[in-house]
């Protein structure tokens, strides 16, 4: 068990980063922020989407911290949007939360 700020995790955690790149405008940009990435120890997957501008990211916080892959990314050479990160954060966790079936019937009156 290895305790970072902000948490505790086993070793085993895989968390899910999702980060706003800025700058990207081709494929070469999308290789380049997906070598950066999976070229830190922690990493286990990338994937990078150039028309949403983001890159998703499986990593082992026991491993690496977010703070590192955001820092991978602008030492690529790109900007990384901390609020569209945030914003996405709170996006997913909200549709992870609406996932459940919590959906209220209609009734129709006839």
């Amino acid at each position: 068990m290895v305790i970072l700020v902000g948490g505790t995790y086993e070793a085993e955690t895989v968390e899910t980063a999702s980060i706003s790149i800025e700058g990207m405008r081709c494929g070469a940009c999308c290789t380049k922020v997906e070598t950066a990435l999976t070229g830190k120890n922690g990493v286990k997957t990338v994937s990078v989407n150039l028309e949403s501008k983001f890159a998703i990211v499986e990593y082992y916080p026991a491993k690496v911290a977010k703070a590192e892959l955001v820092k991978a990314v602008a030492d690529a050479g790109f900007a990384v949007n901390e609020a569209a990160c945030e914003y996405s954060v709170e996006k997913t966790k909200a549709a992870a939360e609406g996932a459940s079936c919590n959906l209220k019937s209609k009734k129709k009156v006839i």
